[in-house]
């Protein structure tokens, strides 16, 4: 009997030290789901589609932007504009930099499933790239902006070369889905007064955000849905992304936007287009 109880001690300690021995690897290999899956993606439908620009190089912290923002919206008001009706329980979620084909897609899924319109500002040449996803985007009754053709520093370039950005960006758009769009957001979310009549003068109006995800740094999915708690009240807009500067780096915001769509629903906010909160 004892020489039983031994054995039946045995096996359980092996078993414990087996199972808390997989345990680390088994964390790591999920929260590494995504980019496994994005480098499977790969195999499949060929390289994915990286930007060739960094954030990180000329966004300007929190802070200063919103502050230039603010400026901007009144010296130019009804032009640039980075909140709707705050009297209104509505919310837009925007989706920069794309279309691409990994993140576009999947954000796509999410927003069809959760019965959610989004606004995609493209870029130019991502949209000549990816033409089937810009005409999907509009298909599932989202909105599409001009993001430029290829995210320039705008405030280096000359008032020519600003204008054949947008403007070639816009051609690509119509030629793909028969649609214009009147609304622009400057690369890196930066523009100076003299732009902002320049773009003006072209018929946009100027698209910034209230909420920013930081989603581009690789932020992760708890700390993109506390950011969006905090920051977001009734006519906000939400700055996302939807097309990674190096491989895993969208993947929080794959994992928060469905929670995001859920926590706002349930405090009472209704979801739509940029277009439809400004009134356009």
């Amino acid at each position: 009997m004892n020489r039983r109880k031994i054995t039946l001690i045995s096996c359980f300690l092996l078993s414990m030290a087996a199972l808390f021995a997989c345990t680390p690897a088994q964390k790591k290999e999920s929260a590494n789901d995504l980019i496994v899956a994005q480098k499977k993606e790969s195999a499949n439908v060929g390289q994915v589609a990286l930007k060739s620009w960094k954030e990180i190089d000329y966004r300007l912290p929190n802070v200063p932007h919103r502050q230039q923002v603010q400026s901007l919206s009144q010296q130019f008001p009804g032009v640039v504009i980075y909140k709707g009706n705050s009297h209104l329980k509505r919310v837009a979620l925007t989706f920069d930099d794309g279309p691409d084909n990994y993140y576009t897609p999947r954000i796509l899924d999410i927003l069809r499933a959760k019965g959610v319109p989004g606004t995609f500002f493209m870029v130019g040449k991502q949209a000549k790239s990816f033409p089937d996803m810009v005409r999907r985007i509009v298909e599932e009754g989202n909105a599409i902006g001009n993001h430029s053709w290829d995210h320039p520093k705008l405030w280096t370039l000359t008032k020519e070369q600003v204008t054949q950005e947008i403007v070639s960006t816009e051609n690509e758009i119509q030629r793909i889905t028969g649609r214009r769009s009147k609304l622009f957001r400057p690369p890196y979310g930066r523009v100076n007064p003299a732009e902002v009549v320049l773009i003006h003068n072209l018929g946009y109006r100027i698209i910034d955000w209230s909420v920013d995800t930081l989603d581009w740094k690789g932020t992760p999915a708890p700390t993109i849905l506390q950011s969006v708690n905090k920051e977001v009240s009734p006519g906000g807009i939400i700055l996302e992304h939807c097309l990674a500067g190096r491989p895993g780096e969208l993947n929080g915001t794959l994992q928060a936007l469905p929670q995001i769509i859920d926590h706002l629903r349930a405090k009472g906010y209704k979801f739509v287009t940029v277009p439809t909160l400004i009134g356009q």
